[in-house]
């Protein structure tokens, strides 16, 4: 094994662990010294010459590099004009700089598709103990205690979003997952089922459209792309999904309701608590800031006018946009959207370029990877969760999934197959997942 080999598979190891921890508030000093080692090995392989060129991307994944480097400089710039000079050059460094670290020592870490798998195995792993923790302290202490080991509702079920796609690889031909056997299909069951009971516990409301978001992409991938598979058996893979589609729904009916026992006063309802719920309030008043600075906008950093909106709306809770892309706009202006915005429609892209094309292992990474962009698209139009730990396990997971889709396509130039994708290339052989 060569010295590059050796680095990279311990910046693996190290990356692996940062994953499961970023899941957990537990040992957060810990999580800083492994992030420390982490960009220590990140910086010995970027100064190797072999470790570059194995890690050269294609031009659609250098599309995502580049769209993500150009939003970080929009919001960087951001200081110079910033309501909040010192908060914008903080937020920056936690979730621009930290984020992109990670997202690079990722690249360069995956070097097998053993690496890959072992990867989805520790994330699952980490996962399925910290949902059992959720799911056994709300049935033993009557409730959940959302901060006790979590990092609270929302940001534990935006890492659900992130990590169901995940289980469908499970099922996956070993390439990109562990084979059909009946221990991979009890793997991808329990986990699913921990996964839901997780999402129930949370209480959280927009975990279940997202998580149909999420479903509903995944499958209709699956049936475009192995039509053949799809066909086969379709009532009963339909059935499972309209199955799995009313549970979620019938899940968020039920959550909302009890939301709306809980704050109303009688009679309480879905509909009336749609129509007091604060974010009215709030983009309302977040129009109002956006039309100040539409272009540039007041500096980066989720919560850059907090102290105002909080003033304005009686509640020191409310004190960010509660919508993804209007807390960009608010932030970095029309520009810095329009950039923000560049960077999912280049990942999607991307992804879709790995669904596109005949190597079923790369199709199955295309699927999963716009599974979880949908879903988290879908989880942050009344909230905003691109910051902090969910921006980082959202955007590296999304960079392994990169990661393995590019190793996958340097292998099978170096075998002489041509994988250029012109366009769609539907069929190849069964996916198993």
């Amino acid at each position: 094994m060569t010295i590059t080999e050796k680095l990279q598979d311990a910046l693996a190891v190290l990356l692996a662990v940062y994953l499961v921890m970023l899941q957990t508030n537990l040992a957060l000093a810990l999580r800083s010294v492994v992030f420390g080692l982490i960009v220590l090995a990140a910086l010995a392989l970027v100064l190797r010459a072999d470790a570059r060129a194995e890690a050269a991307l294609s031009p659609p994944a250098r599309a995502v590099v580049l769209a993500f480097i150009a939003w970080s400089a929009w919001s960087a710039a951001s200081i110079g004009w910033s309501a909040r000079p010192i908060y914008s050059a903080g937020e920056l460094k936690t979730d621009v700089i930290e984020l992109a670290a990670g997202c690079g020592a990722m690249l360069l870490c995956v070097r097998r598709a053993l690496t890959f798998r072992r990867f989805v195995a520790t994330m699952l792993g980490g996962f399925a103990v910290l949902a059992t923790a959720a799911i056994g302290m709300a049935y033993a202490q009557g409730g959940w205690n959302d901060k006790l080991i979590h990092h609270g509702i929302g940001t534990w079920s935006t890492h659900i979003v992130v990590i169901v796609p995940l289980i469908a690889l499970v099922r996956a031909p070993p390439l990109a997952g562990f084979g059909r056997g009946s221990r991979a299909t009890a793997a991808a069951v329990v986990l699913f089922g921990l996964a839901l009971a997780s999402a129930r516990v949370s209480e959280n409301r927009m975990v279940w459209p997202a998580l149909i978001a999420a479903l509903a992409v995944f499958a209709a991938a699956g049936a475009w792309r192995w039509p053949e598979r799809w066909h086969e058996h379709r009532a009963i893979r339909l059935a499972a999904v309209v199955a799995l589609a009313a549970l979620m729904a019938a899940a968020f009916v039920d959550v909302a309701s009890r939301k709306a026992e809980s704050t109303l006063a009688p009679p309480p309802s879905i509909g009336r608590s749609v129509a007091e719920d604060p974010r009215l309030a709030i983009w309302s008043l977040v129009r109002e800031r956006i039309a100040e600075r539409p272009w540039v906008g007041h500096g980066y950093g989720k919560e850059i006018v907090g102290a105002d909106l909080a003033s304005r709306l009686g509640d020191p809770t409310l004190t960010h946009a509660h919508n993804a892309f209007a807390s960009v706009w608010l932030q970095t202006g029309a520009a810095g959207l329009a950039l923000f915005l560049g960077v999912l429609i280049a990942a999607g892209w991307r992804f879709a370029g790995y669904l596109w094309s005949p190597d079923d292992a790369l199709s199955l990474a295309g699927a999963a990877g716009l599974a979880i962009l949908a879903g988290m698209i879908v989880k942050n139009l009344p909230d905003d969760f691109f910051v902090r730990t969910n921006a980082r396990y959202f955007w590296t997971t999304l960079a392994l999934l990169l990661a393995f889709g590019e190793r996958r396509l340097r292998e099978l130039a170096r075998a002489g197959v041509d994988i250029a994708i012109r366009g769609p290339a539907r069929g190849g052989t069964t996916p198993g997942a």
